[in-house]
């Protein structure tokens, strides 16, 4: 959600069962207002907030600018502790990303970004420093914390990210941008899990192949749509009875909530949770 709009995203997410307090709300704005000056972004969006045993993490992301990117434009993240200051949340190569799958860690965060996460094998401890040398460490550095952090908010975005089918579009340059003819889903229409896209790198062969074309007819299909995530019924949408509100649950991502006002341009989503996908979920359906 975007930080100017954070106040009312919370809020609208609140029936998830988590929100921000005030003195979270405030720090937050500020540290991602210090955060869009600095680097320059035009927008900063909160991403959400992941909970540790000792300390959480609260993530921000920008993008790069739309005319400097082909195509889809590039998620830069950002994390921050209990003191709100931003920093970069580096993207992991394959490699990386793939020794950290292989630990199987599925146990919550602590809070704590320098913890070493890997296991220390027999007989690749450092060895001492002699004649006041310092030892040099033997093979790639060990992954900690924030390696994790960053593979799991990589792998839950890529899962969730939710908006409005129409709500972007390719200009001529053919890079994603904001549509100006987006005036918001119906009611009927904001109920309806197939107006729903991801709103990241498209992978389905459907969508790849509207993103090469240049008909202007294909420029809303180009992103994969929610309803061809797998298992099927892994997202909940529901209105809000009260207000006109919609509202879409991940299930495979515990803590996941976007939201849309029908007829308006306002929708958006955040993530609270311990970063824990519910990998029983195709059992259950």
């Amino acid at each position: 959600m975007e930080m100017w709009d954070l106040e009312f995203g919370v809020k609208a997410v609140a029936s998830g069962g988590n929100v921000l307090s005030c003195q979270e709300l405030t720090c937050i704005q500020t540290g991602l207002n210090l955060l869009k000056c600095n680097e320059k972004y035009q927008e900063i969006y909160f991403w959400g907030k992941v909970f540790g045993s000792s300390a959480d993490y609260y993530i921000a992301y920008g993008l790069k600018d739309y005319d400097s990117q082909f195509e889809f434009p590039a998620k830069c993240f950002y994390y921050a502790g209990e003191d709100f200051n931003f920093k970069p949340l580096l993207r992991l190569t394959e490699d990386v990303a793939d020794r950290i799958f292989d630990l199987g860690i599925d146990a919550p965060f602590t809070g704590d970004a320098k913890k070493i996460i890997e296991p220390v094998v027999e007989g690749e401890e450092e060895p001492p420093a002699d004649d006041g040398e310092e030892g040099k460490p033997q093979g790639p550095p060990k992954l900690n914390e924030l390696d994790r952090l960053s593979q799991v908010i990589q792998e839950i975005d890529f899962d969730t990210a939710a908006v409005p089918k129409g709500a972007h579009a390719l200009n001529e340059a053919h890079a994603v941008v904001p549509s100006s003819a987006f005036k918001g889903l119906g009611l009927t229409e904001a109920k309806a899990l197939t107006n729903y896209v991801h709103f990241r790198q498209p992978t389905s062969v459907a969508s790849l192949r509207a993103l090469a074309r240049s008909d202007v007819q294909f420029y809303s299909e180009f992103l994969d749509p929610l309803e061809g995530d797998l298992p099927k019924g892994s997202w909940a949408v529901r209105q809000d009875p009260s207000i006109a509100l919609v509202t879409l649950r991940s299930l495979s991502w515990p803590g996941y909530m976007s939201y849309h006002v029908p007829g308006t341009t306002k929708f958006g989503g955040c993530y609270f949770g311990y970063g824990q996908k519910n990998r029983d979920l195709p059992f259950i359906i």
